[in-house]
């Protein structure tokens, strides 16, 4: 039988808080291209790098290191779509059967963020 992540599993919250923070730090860097997608397989690819990163990086919902308009404007327009996601998810208790469905729905449901 196959692995069920749920609306409220922490997984879900996780996948879109790493989003955020290592999006956060990609745009600092300058690293636009496919900025979701990227977040992610960094994410997926190195959990331990990410949570030593994690303790010291600005909380997700703060600008951290980004001083460029165009990337402050991005991570703001990526904080309110990762918000209306959320809802979305809740609203309609969606589930996904792995990590990889629900990685290519955050993928599909946020790449027209900028």
């Amino acid at each position: 039988m196959g692995l069920k992540i749920k609306w409220n599993d922490d997984r879900v919250r996780g996948a879109i808080t790493a989003i955020l923070l290592i999006g956060r730090e990609r745009l600092h860097r300058g690293e636009t291209e496919d900025l979701v997608k990227a977040s992610l397989h960094e994410y997926r690819a190195d959990p331990v790098g990410y949570k030593a990163n994690k303790a010291v990086w600005a909380d997700a919902r703060e600008l951290g290191p980004l001083t460029k308009p165009a990337h402050v404007a991005y991570y703001r327009n990526l904080l309110q779509a990762t918000d209306a996601l959320l809802k979305k998810i809740e609203q309609n208790k969606r589930q996904s059967n792995s990590l990889l469905e629900l990685d290519n729905y955050l993928v599909a449901s946020l790449q027209d963020v900028r």
